[in-house]
């Protein structure tokens, strides 16, 4: 690819084009996430984002808790964060191909997909909770509001009763 820099110890790195494409996303989609998710990708001289491989293979686990596991950013991050202080984890804060523990990787990502199927399971109860609620106060306002009705009933007739004959003659 044209855009892309090696420096002297043979790191290769990409340009967010490069990126985007080889992950199949939008430009701004990546600066979204660097942003939202605080990742440090380094820049040269003129400000440009380069990307090493580490930062590729980060973004494509972001993409994946994202799309497949249905992940938003805080839960991403969340996860992002616990990989790097994670005690028993063996990745550094920033990591280099050389050293990412992959099974670590996919242990995390498993905490996280089952904590986050919990919260949807939770979520599903309580959506549950909720629409059995609006149905008992639906019952209720349609009691409270047959009892209106059948009141007003009663009151109409009762005024009709209570006419007097010159009213009923004039047919008020």
């Amino acid at each position: 690819m044209k855009g892309r820099k090696v420096t002297p110890m043979h790191k290769i790195f990409y340009k967010i084009g490069e990126v985007a494409e080889l992950l199949g996303i939008e430009q701004y989609t990546l600066r979204y996430l660097e942003h939202s998710l605080r990742l440090k990708i380094q820049r040269d001289e003129r400000g440009d984002r380069l990307y090493s491989e580490s930062d590729l293979d980060t973004f494509k686990l972001i993409l994946k808790l994202k799309n497949e596991k249905g992940l938003n950013t805080t839960a991403i991050k969340l996860a992002l964060e616990n990989m790097e202080s994670s005690p028993e984890s063996e990745l550094p804060a920033t990591p280099s191909p050389n050293n990412v523990n992959i099974s670590e990787m996919v242990s995390v990502a498993k905490r996280i997909v089952e904590q986050n199927d919990e919260l949807l399971m939770q979520n599903a109860r309580l959506e549950k909770r909720i629409q059995d609620l609006e149905n008992k106060i639906d019952k209720k306002e349609q009691e409270r509001q047959s009892k209106i009705d059948e009141f007003i009933s009663l009151w109409r007739a009762e005024q009709e009763r209570n006419k007097s004959w010159l009213s009923k003659l004039r047919g008020k």
